[in-house]
């Protein structure tokens, strides 16, 4: 016989069975290759929605970037989660040394997005880093 909670009995055991397939994976050694938690570059492969880069998002927050990659000598591209991006936008901040570029970007909505209702739904987006000098053999870090 079903009653009204079996649905939420449904979803409860979908979302623990989700859970319990993504920690499947293999534990790797810190420091070593196999190591994931360290920010890494992309392979080429990876082409998600680029936010617009502005100085004018209402409310931004700090979010952390996964991945790096050099698009040229002096543009980095970074991920983040973040919404769609035409109601979210990025403002990314960089500290540049001889030994490292650190970066951390602030996701927040943009101006004309204020108003208007925007999907709630989390997307894997880039967001392109200008730096000041070519990027060479410097270490890509996180900003804090």
């Amino acid at each position: 016989m079903l009653t009204r909670r079996s649905p939420r009995l449904a979803a409860l055991l979908l979302v623990g069975a989700v859970i319990a397939l993504s920690a499947c994976g293999s534990a790797a050694e810190p420091g070593t290759d196999d190591d994931t938690t360290a920010p890494q570059a992309p392979n080429a492969s990876s082409s998600p929605g680029a936010l617009p880069v502005r100085n004018d998002l209402v409310d931004p927050q700090v979010v952390p970037w996964h991945t790096w990659r050099a698009v040229d000598d002096r543009t980095l591209e970074v991920s983040v989660t973040a919404g769609p991006t035409d109601c979210y936008g990025a403002e990314p901040e960089v500290a540049e040394s001889e030994a490292a570029v650190r970066v951390r970007v602030r996701v927040g909505l943009l101006p004309q997005a204020a108003e208007k209702e925007c999907s709630a739904i989390a997307l894997e987006s880039v967001v392109l880093v200008q730096l000041a000098a070519p990027l060479g053999t410097r270490k890509v870090e996180h900003l804090t």
